[in-house]
């Protein structure tokens, strides 16, 4: 597999394309391919070439080396680094590609354009979550949650039987926490290991664990009912206390104090880029004009 496209996969799309017809070269998690897809719908934002393309662009002649050039040249074909960079890994990199996104309003993962996709070092990439099993591949919904070294949260979604990536697509760090926050225990990585963003949505999980309470079902009986409800009432009523309190301390009081927080490690960033808040913004992933309002929000120093 390759970044780019490149004269072998040009002439390999020719070669296999005159023969079968619906040959196209498609861009994947281990790079550009040539496939012969009978029929199948091709991803349109993940597909490079078709041969209809290239037929069309030769004017039905062979490939020649001055049409493989000018093939080359029509577009810049070359899958960039997570920093957006032009650049190729070395020959020891395991890496893979990114190419598809999630929707945080629909949770549902879309391809982008290739001309959006990434590769990324997986050798470097850390996986926090694992929900997969036979089952859950058959059913599509099995997947893996990691973090890349420069801090991308991405899903690995797997439906092969051997437990391969079928795609690795992008999420944002809130979609993240949810799933995190979500999972079971068992499913994630040791705690020990875990980045500071997990380890915090897992707070907020025993949280919410330790003030969780349900109505009990002593089931149709109105007796019984009765019984069950009047036997659960002290304990309800310890759980309703807590909770009326809990909930505001949570909203006025925790979530003042992790925001101080974050107004001082975005000032740390601010300071370490010597006062320039355009670097320190782009640094941070988000607008100068978000920084300068968090620093200069009410708060702690």
């Amino acid at each position: 597999m390759a970044l780019t496209i490149t004269a072998e996969l040009l002439t390999e799309l020719f070669e296999r394309g005159s023969r079968h017809g619906e040959t196209a070269i498609v861009l994947g998690e281990d790079g550009w391919d040539c496939l012969v897809h009978h029929g199948r719908r091709l991803s349109e934002e993940l597909t490079g070439l078709t041969w209809e393309d290239a037929a069309g662009f030769t004017g039905g002649d062979e490939l020649d080396d001055e049409a493989t050039r000018a093939l080359l040249a029509a577009a810049d074909y070359a899958i960039k680094d997570e920093e957006g960079q032009r650049t190729l890994p070395s020959d020891d990199v395991e890496w893979a590609v990114i190419t598809g996104a999630v929707d945080d309003v629909t949770a549902t993962a879309a391809d982008l354009p290739w001309q959006e996709a990434r590769w990324f070092d997986l050798s470097t990439a850390q996986r926090v979550l694992d929900q997969d099993d036979e089952v859950l591949r058959d059913e599509g919904r099995a997947f893996s949650l990691w973090v890349t070294q420069r801090g991308q949260w991405l899903l690995s979604t797997t439906s092969q039987s051997d437990s391969e990536p079928d795609q690795w697509v992008e999420c944002t760090s809130q979609h993240a926490a949810l799933l995190i926050h979500r999972a079971h225990w068992s499913l994630l990585a040791d705690e020990a290991e875990l980045p500071l963003l997990a380890r915090a949505a897992r707070a907020a999980r025993e949280l919410t664990d330790l003030l969780s309470f349900e109505v009990p079902d002593p089931g149709p009986d109105p007796e019984r009912q009765a019984a069950a409800y009047w036997e659960a009432r002290d304990v309800a009523t310890e759980y309703e206390h807590a909770t009326r309190v809990i909930g505001p301390l949570v909203r006025e009081t925790v979530q003042q104090e992790i925001r101080t927080s974050r107004q001082n490690a975005a000032r740390t960033v601010y300071l370490a880029h010597d006062g320039n808040a355009t670097t320190a913004a782009s640094a941070l992933g988000y607008s100068r004009r978000t920084l300068n309002d968090l620093l200069q929000a009410p708060g702690r120093r």
